[in-house]
């Protein structure tokens, strides 16, 4: 049996790697068409391209792993059953459940190699890609930067801070501005719960207090007022750090912090549960990919094999961003908007699983 378990956990690896170089190299050359304008027209170096996609690998990596682990089980599973492998397994007395535990630990290697990747390779290599597409793409803004669990720019006289960006509001939460001198000293402090940009360029702050530090030092309370700060939001939208370019204890660190300071980040809980959630997709797409490939062996092949999964992954990715979308706008829970659809894709594999071997 264990040559069985070796020559199967074997092909299926072989099938997994040709399916993610592929899968990856069409990724990278719609994107590369996509992009190709923008990075030329800003004079981008082939240096600077090559970089920009190879810090993009680790994330690209993490998003297909799914749709490439569920064709490369298809093909295999397709290939040895039309050999009739597994029926002279099964004829042995080898059971569905022991003959295909190859294929789900392999899906579980490549779910631990998508998991990994995205908590110690893609978020760093993420800010560098970031960093090459905003020079090039769009050259001499100032973007915030992450630090402390809070958002900074430094303006000409004064620094800003926010805890958390609303970027479909146009709205900071937690907003502070400190105005420094050019000895850099403090000289003035505005704190406020929320802040926004008008029409005419001025920011409307809301539910909070004003300082003088050159003065009596006393903090001035307000409800709603006007400040003509010279700086504008923009630096905040464009230097927002998306859930990828953070480790999953960096994410929750921000979450566990700004909720204990009243804000909403129901939509970074959800891509905090998402950060699991997707990477054991890996293996419940398994549970799918293996009763579907059995169902017509003599007649499913390579190709059609192939379509069937990039079918069932379309359904399953629809499924899945609907959930999160759902989540982020607060009409479902995080947690179950980012559990909700590993738990009916397991629910169904299972019994697919159990259809077929009845």
């Amino acid at each position: 049996m264990k040559i069985l378990t070796r020559y199967l956990f074997r092909e299926f690896l072989r099938m997994t790697a040709a399916c993610l170089a592929g899968f990856m190299a069409l990724y990278l050359a719609i994107d590369f068409v996509e992009m190709a304008d923008k990075l030329f027209r800003h004079n981008a170096t082939m240096n600077e391209i090559l970089l920009y996609y190879l810090y993009s690998i680790p994330q690209i990596f993490f998003q297909i792993s799914p749709v490439a682990v569920l064709v490369a089980v298809l093909i295999t599973v397709s290939l040895r059953a039309r050999a009739g492998e597994f029926t002279a397994m099964f004829s042995m007395g080898v059971s569905p459940m022991r003959a295909f535990v190859p294929l789900i630990v392999g899906c579980a290697l490549v779910s631990a190699l998508s998991l990994a990747c995205s908590e110690f390779l893609a978020p760093k290599a993420n800010l560098k890609a970031r960093e090459i597409a905003r020079l090039r793409i769009r050259p001499g803004r100032v973007a915030a930067q992450f630090s402390m669990n809070r958002y900074w720019i430094r303006g000409g006289d004064s620094i800003l801070s926010a805890q958390v960006i609303d970027a479909p509001n146009l709205t900071l939460h937690g907003f502070q501005y400190l105005e420094i001198d050019r000895d850099f000293r403090l000289v003035g402090r505005i704190d406020a719960k929320e802040a926004a940009i008008l029409p005419g360029g001025s920011w409307r702050l809301r539910d909070g207090q004003e300082r003088r530090f050159d003065a009596d030092l006393q903090a001035v309370p307000f409800q709603e007022r006007t400040f003509p700060f010279p700086e504008t939001i923009q630096g905040f939208l464009d230097g927002e750090a998306p859930p990828r370019e953070m480790t999953y204890r960096q994410l929750s660190g921000y979450v566990r912090d700004s909720r204990a300071r009243g804000y909403n980040v129901g939509r970074y809980e959800v891509d905090l549960h998402a950060k699991l959630s997707y990477s054991l997709l890996n293996v419940i797409i398994g549970l799918i990919a293996i009763p579907m490939a059995l169902r017509a062996p003599r007649t499913v092949g390579v190709w059609r094999s192939i379509g069937v999964g990039l079918l069932i992954g379309f359904f399953c990715w629809m499924a899945l961003s609907a959930s999160l979308s759902m989540g982020r706008k607060g009409l479902l829970p995080p947690i179950a908007a980012a559990w909700l659809p590993d738990l009916l894709f397991a629910i169904a594999g299972v019994m697919l699983f159990r259809r077929r071997h009845a």
